[in-house]
């Protein structure tokens, strides 16, 4: 009964939030720069962040002289300095003009595609840059014309302190409406996006991925909404076990959610810290629940390990997962993660690795999204040392 109502409070909430306009959030703010030029700041063209990578709308690469085009199914293809990446959203694949795959699809939001930054700048000989200013973040892509990263900032900072100020609603005295007697007009959150309950397409499957230390407060509430979805998720816990809650971690295994180890490393961290991260990272998890893991993952992605730190974790019969996309559950309301994520879903028929978290969003966010994956028949099979791995390096050892 308990449950049941859980469920009708948060349809309602979903159904209201719907209905309004609510206060634009203090949520981090990222701009765009193509060389020395500030792009306009909205919702609809901010830059997003994926799976770990960053991505924009492909007509920002459009304005650096680099082409695009679409054929009759769906494939956007750009191209540059007798290069070509050719992006299916709605297979979720992406190559170039030698057949050569890669492992960072584009994807449809806000009625354009978003493509990937890093992969884009790499094969079409430009650089990108992500600046720091008035507590938030620039990124900047630059073809070799421009002026430096400092002087950048330097010559823009009043530009980019008013995009910040106006998107956020709180420019200076010209349009605070002091002195005019007119009540200042605050701006509103776009409304939240439509669910389309009948869409064209569907994930194949999608792996259920909680990534960070469970919380004493909210991952109860978490596994609760899994077990009324009769859905199993991976569990992605810090190396570092000191912030491990020991009853929640029993639960997760005692209720046949997989345990699963996260690691914080780059290329420069020795293979053998990583093995002795993880081997005492087992230990606990062993004297817990007694099961060890070899599911793993690297919280910026297994394509920032080397070649030989791979090698290494996967001689040691450890498996590399990584996370292809990122549900916002974080970052946004329940009813707008909700949302996001079931129209990515709409629009791809590949596999998801669906990275989620343990906010105060969570639970209901889950609730929300099993309801949907329920309705349109999209299966989330548990991640076992068996199956196949999903990695931004493409290492399916």
């Amino acid at each position: 009964m308990r449950s049941r109502l859980k469920k009708l409070l948060g349809l309602l909430l979903c159904a209201v939030l719907a209905l309004v306009w609510l206060p634009a959030p203090a949520h981090a703010v990222t701009l765009t720069a193509v060389n020395d030029t500030l792009l306009p700041l909205s919702d609809s063209t901010m830059p997003a962040r994926m799976g770990g990578e960053m991505y924009v709308p492909y007509s920002v690469f459009s304005s650096l002289g680099v082409s695009a085009s679409s054929d009759g199914d769906g494939v956007l293809s750009l191209s540059a300095a007798g290069e070509t990446l050719s992006f299916s959203t709605a297979e979720g694949y992406v190559y170039d003009q030698n057949l050569n795959s890669y492992s960072t699809p584009a994807y449809n939001m806000n009625g354009t595609v978003y493509v990937p930054v890093k992969l884009c700048c790499g094969k079409f000989g430009l650089g990108y840059s992500t600046l720091s200013a008035y507590g938030e973040t620039v990124l900047r892509i630059t073809d070799g014309s421009a002026q430096s990263d400092s002087s950048f900032v330097s010559s823009k900072s009043g530009e980019i302190e008013n995009a910040i100020d106006t998107y956020k609603g709180t420019s200076g005295s010209s349009s605070s409406g002091q002195g005019t007697g007119q009540t200042p007009t605050q701006p509103t959150e776009p409304p939240i996006p439509e669910v389309e309950e009948k869409p064209a397409q569907k994930p194949a499957r999608v792996y259920l991925t909680f990534y960070g230390a469970p919380s004493a407060d909210t991952t109860p509430q978490i596994l609760d909404a899994l077990q009324d979805a009769g859905r199993t998720a991976a569990f992605f816990l810090p190396a570092d076990s000191t912030a491990w809650p020991d009853d929640v971690i029993r639960r997760i295994v005692a209720e046949g959610h997989t345990p699963a180890l996260l690691l914080q490393a780059d290329g420069q961290t020795a293979a053998d810290s990583l093995l002795a991260a993880l081997s005492a990272a087992n230990d606990r998890l062993t004297l817990l629940t007694g099961v060890p893991t070899r599911i793993v993952s690297n919280d910026s992605g297994c394509d920032k390990l080397t070649q030989a730190q791979r090698d290494a974790l996967v001689q040691a019969g450890y498996r590399l997962w990584d996370s292809t996309l990122d549900s916002g559950d974080s970052t946004q309301s329940a009813a707008r993660a909700y949302a996001t994520t079931a129209q990515r879903f709409a629009a791809t028929s590949a596999t998801i690795v669906l990275r989620l978290h343990h906010s105060k969003n969570t639970a209901q966010m889950v609730e929300l999204l099993t309801g949907y994956m329920a309705r349109q028949g999209i299966p989330s099979p548990r991640i076992q040392l068996s199956t196949e791995p999903v990695n931004a390096a493409s290492d399916r050892r």
